[in-house]
């Protein structure tokens, strides 16, 4: 019989969980705009107003700049075994820092994140970066970038100052440029040997697909020399390999990652490549005959024998482990409910699970998966690191914007104690100021009987009377997530109700829930939006003529389709008319996205294989382009120009159709940027393009503000990237 697990011993004052609010917010979204402010009306109030960060919207003035300068940090990727903590100050230039770490054994103190020093002069508003990785052996990081913000991604090297150097680089000036290593048309991931001698990582070839990827093998502390990088093996049609990081045996034989088997996200493998083999074959280490998106091996060997990796075979994500000695899988988990992170710690595995109210922080034995303490956390928990004795973890929540706790464990006993210290939290004063919404979790009602998970976003100080009553705007989809999202609070700070539901599809529900709209893209999803903005008027009272849809990527796409819907889709004679809508980053031509993105698996898994006469019939009438004779509404686009996730083609050919059908639309393309925009000036020049757009409309001069917003379309520009976002719209 099992015995219950133990409650970790927790230094409450440190933790201090009763702290944090007890509900939680929607999706990490952000803004997209153009180089300088709106040109015309807009740009003339902001000079009037004296500050360049504030925008105005029926009547109202907003300052932006809390929501840019208060926090100014994201993309945070810790090293504690090399005791250092990596991440971006965003702003006019987007400067990767560096922060030293407490070390372990140490009295563990605050983090001044703006005391790190620039390791580099290059300003990320114009490039992607993905990931970085310490390679202690020859004192430098590791980057999963591109050059220009096109996904181009590749390996590139930069030195690690050290001691007073590095306390000297206080600005950018003379820092080192980022060496590039490797030249492929894409790179899916990478990883060190243990040794750290060797780099292995998976390049693709090809513009478009079919694509040919090969694992390669690049000499770690040599790079740069003759026949350093080594092609190993490459994948087939059969077996395609996809995004992974790479993971070696313990003696650096054997090297592991996921692949697809015959390029289906629903059947991802992990898989073995032998590289003692005179000819290395891919070994599949999963079972195939169980469907399964997205494996994911954590770092290190249990015993030197067994590889642990999370997984969603039995609908939620899970802790299994592989041995190398018997080739047999064992589950070491049994959660039903979202799967948050996991990391090895000498203590154990620590993993952390939960739902939209909440989350759980649990210690498990790494060998037999046994359940050695639990706590409770009432907000988001992202597990981002862990080595020897301690973790590092962050949390946040509608009232939370973020925060950085270091916990360290030990044994009195047979107790696992857990002593937990903030190194990054906010103060309460400046929480205040970026915490907009008043945030209450919803159940609506759908189509087929479902309840929708949705949070509602009312904002502290809502619109006056005078200003024509209340305006909600709905997020068509990544929504219903247990996040602070700055795009949300800027919206309740300028008055605007937000309900963000979690529409089929929505991850954080379980496999089942996660496939619904598999070979349906634009079909039942958009129903369940129709029916939040039914429950918006009845149950908030929201008049329809003021209720909104916007999304970014994926809801780009759900944006359009929701504006332009055949009511006779999938027989369910269902159509809304929303007041406007704001389409960012999407694709209206699935057939064209197709052949044209870098994730072109993702397409066929979402809405199916335009090879198939069958399925392209189907892209072809799910595809906001060829039904803009149903646009009955103005619409806002905006765009990077150099996106190649969700080419700009795709607003484009959007933009010209509805034009030429005589359709209110309002376009920005961004040039220089990608499928996030970053950069504080534009930022603000969005803010204001966006209110101005609905405001027109409110005011049934939609026309007029379309003329005006059309302006910043030609800046160049930057913007504000709506979080690390994993490869697919």
């Amino acid at each position: 019989m099992s015995r219950a697990p133990r409650a970790l011993v927790l230094a409450l004052p440190a933790l201090a969980l009763g702290a944090l609010a007890a509900c939680a917010p929607p999706n990490a979204a952000t803004p997209y705009p153009t180089t300088e402010p709106p040109e015309g009306e807009a740009q003339a109030e902001q000079a009037q107003a004296g500050d360049p960060n504030v925008v105005r919207f029926l009547g109202r003035e907003i300052d932006l700049a809390p929501f840019m300068e208060g926090f100014p940090y994201e993309r945070f990727s810790p090293s504690l075994e090399h005791g250092e903590l990596f991440f971006i100050e965003t702003g006019d230039r987007y400067l990767l820092r560096a922060l030293a770490l407490p070390p372990e054994g140490s009295e563990p103190r605050s983090l001044d994140l703006a005391q790190a020093p620039a390791i580099t002069e290059v300003d990320w508003s114009t490039r992607s970066l993905w990931g970085v990785k310490v390679h202690g052996e020859t004192d430098t990081l590791w980057l999963h970038a591109d050059a220009s913000n096109d996904e181009q991604m590749n390996l590139w090297r930069l030195p690690l100052a050290k001691g007073d150097a590095k306390a000297d680089a206080k600005d950018d000036a003379g820092l080192p440029e980022p060496e590039q290593l490797t030249f492929a048309d894409y790179v899916y991931g990478f990883g060190f040997s243990e040794d750290e001698a060797r780099v292995g990582y998976l390049a693709r070839s090809g513009k478009q697909a079919p694509y040919r990827t090969c694992l390669r093998l690049l000499d770690a502390n040599d790079p740069k020399a003759e026949r350093a990088d080594q092609e190993v093996v490459c994948d087939s049609p059969e077996l395609s390999f996809t995004w992974s990081d790479l993971h070696f045996s313990p003696s650096g034989e054997q090297v592991y990652f996921a692949a697809l088997r015959e390029g289906d996200r629903k059947r991802a493998q992990l898989v073995e490549v032998d590289l003692r083999s005179e000819l290395p074959r891919v070994k599949v280490i999963t079972n195939e005959k169980v469907s399964r998106n997205a494996p994911s091996v954590l770092e290190g060997w249990v015993d030197g024998d067994q590889l642990l990796f999370t997984a969603n075979d039995e609908g939620f994500d899970n802790l299994y482990s592989w041995s190398r000695k018997t080739r047999k899988t064992r589950k070491l988990s049994d959660l039903s409910e979202e799967m948050l992170g996991a990391v090895r710690t000498e203590a154990g595995v620590f993993i952390a699970h939960g739902t939209p109210a909440g989350s759980t922080l649990a210690m498990l034995d790494a060998r037999t998966g046994a359940r050695l303490g639990e706590a409770q956390v009432p907000a988001k928990v992202s597990l981002l690191d862990g080595h020897g004795g301690r973790a590092l973890w962050s949390q946040q929540s509608p009232s939370k914007v973020w925060e950085l706790d270091l916990a360290s464990f030990s044994r009195t006993g047979d107790e696992l104690e857990l002593a937990n210290t903030t190194l990054v939290g906010l103060p309460a004063q400046l929480e205040g100021e970026l915490v907009r919404c008043e945030v209450e979790a919803a159940k609506i009602p759908t189509f087929d009987g479902r309840e929708l998970h949705a949070f509602v976003l009312r904002p502290k100080q809502p619109l006056a009377a005078e200003a024509g009553g209340p305006v909600a705007m709905v997020r068509s989809f990544y929504g219903g997530d247990n996040e602070w999202n700055r795009y949300d609070q800027i919206l309740c700070a300028a008055g605007v109700t937000v309900v963000s539901p979690a529409v089929r599809g929505s991850s954080g529900f379980g496999k089942e829930f996660y496939g619904l709209n598999d070979r349906d893209l634009g079909g039942d999803e958009i129903v369940d939006l129709f029916w939040v903005a039914r429950w918006i008027a009845s149950e908030l009272g929201v008049d329809p003529g003021r209720i909104g849809v916007y999304g970014r990527s994926h809801g780009g796409y759900a944006t359009m389709r929701a504006m332009t819907f055949p009511p006779q889709t999938n027989a369910r004679d269902e159509s809304y008319r929303f007041a406007f809508g704001l389409a960012e980053a999407g694709f209206s031509d699935i057939v064209a996205f197709h052949d044209a993105t870098n994730i072109p698996d993702w397409v066929v898994l979402e809405a199916g294989d335009p090879a198939v006469p069958e399925d392209r019939t189907r892209l072809e009438d799910r595809s906001p382009v060829n039904h803009v004779d149903l646009l009955q509404a103005p619409i806002f686009l905006l765009h990077g120009a150099n996106d190649w996730r969700v080419p700009v083609d795709g607003s484009r050919a959007f933009v010209e159709a509805a034009e030429a059908a005589g359709k209110q639309v309002t376009y920005v393309e961004v040039p220089g940027q990608g499928h996030h925009i970053e950069g504080q000036e534009r930022i603000v020049a969005a803010w204001q393009a966006r209110f101005g757009f609905i405001e027109g409309v409110l005011a049934g001069d939609a026309a007029e503000t379309a003329m005006k917003t059309e302006a910043s379309a030609k800046t160049e520009g930057a913007g504000e990237a709506e979080g690390a976002e994993a490869p697919a719209p």
